[in-house]
């Protein structure tokens, strides 16, 4: 198979199914939650057999301060390629839940999932359940009529971005950029939305080839 079919297979959106969200910011008095999409470990597994063949790729972890720098490496012409990335450890199952973020944000390097961090998260109704929030009806995001929704270039929609969270909630990517670039990239490393995380590499990465 040739790089280039890999990679347009390895890229293919995935099926409802295989897609789960959870609830990230809240307003005020708990009714709506802003609906956070993610990738299932397992179908990336699947995506992984089912594209290159079980005995072509593998993974393997390095525990570091507080999280985890997942491996995923995937053999193309009988030569292994490894491609990086980590998480921190999550509040629930610490171990287990950073290193399935590890395994997942190394699989988008490749890839994966990448197209979700284009998919704008919006606010949807939520009730309590337990101690945790959680969604009245499954979220409809409809991330494959995202791509050429806005005319947009990936730069702008990083930039417009805006934080719901910490000391710079309500401001933009574009903004903290411009007046704190060591918070880009505390947020690379400390951020759990995915969306920000792919935002923020951007980002820097423009700076680089600049």
């Amino acid at each position: 198979m040739k790089i280039n079919e890999i990679k347009t297979k390895l890229e293919a959106q995935f099926t409802d199914k295989e897609l789960e969200y959870r609830v990230g910011a809240t307003n005020a008095d708990k009714t709506m939650g802003l609906a956070l999409i993610y990738i299932q470990a397992r179908a990336i597994q699947n995506r992984l057999d089912e594209v290159v063949g079980i005995e072509n790729w593998r993974v393997s972890y390095i525990e570091i301060s507080g999280g985890f720098i997942a491996t995923l490496e995937i053999r193309i012409n009988n030569e292994w390629i490894a491609k990086q990335d980590g998480a921190n450890s999550t509040d629930y199952e610490a171990i287990k839940g950073g290193i399935s973020c590890a395994f997942k944000r190394a699989a988008s390097v490749w890839g994966v999932g990448r197209y979700l961090y284009e998919v704008e998260s919006k606010w949807f109704p939520i009730e309590q359940r337990g101690k945790n929030y959680v969604f009245k009806e499954t979220p409809i995001l409809n991330p494959k009529n995202q791509e050429g929704s806005d005319q947009e270039s990936k730069e702008e929609r990083a930039k417009n971005i805006e934080l719901t969270f910490g000391k710079y909630k309500g401001k933009t990517l574009g903004t903290i950029y411009s007046e704190n670039k060591d918070y880009i990239n505390y947020l690379v490393t400390n951020s759990k939305d995915m969306k920000v995380v792919n935002a923020c590499k951007y980002l820097l990465n423009l700076e680089m080839v600049a």
